[in-house]
């Protein structure tokens, strides 16, 4: 009888060691797999906010092609600010702001 308890007791400790054996290999095992996965998430929401950027800059520049190609002004405006262009008779003045004004 104390041998089968023996017995029985040495079956339970060796299967719990065999248990613990394959949780520790399958711990080892997945931690790379498992850090590689955050990595790949860290990455998709910096994406995603790329993409959220480019879709505002895209709408953004949707509504100034919209804008531009329906009102005159708003092209001879920008005509006027980005190239500096000015209609006949007109005259561009520019001042020239001192260097230690500019702070």
């Amino acid at each position: 009888m104390a041998e089968n308890r023996r017995k029985s007791a040495v079956s339970t400790y060796l299967l719990l060691f065999v248990l613990a054996l394959v949780f520790a290999a399958a711990a080892v095992l997945l931690l790379p797999v498992y850090r590689s996965y955050q990595k790949k998430q860290a990455e998709l929401g910096t994406l995603n906010e790329q993409l959220n950027d480019k879709r505002d800059e895209s709408a953004r520049l949707n509504t100034e092609v919209g804008e531009l190609s329906r009102s005159p002004a708003a092209v001879e405006k920008v005509a006027r600010e980005k190239f500096g262009l000015v209609k006949d008779g007109e005259r561009v003045i520019k001042y020239a702001v001192p260097e230690k004004d500019r702070r």
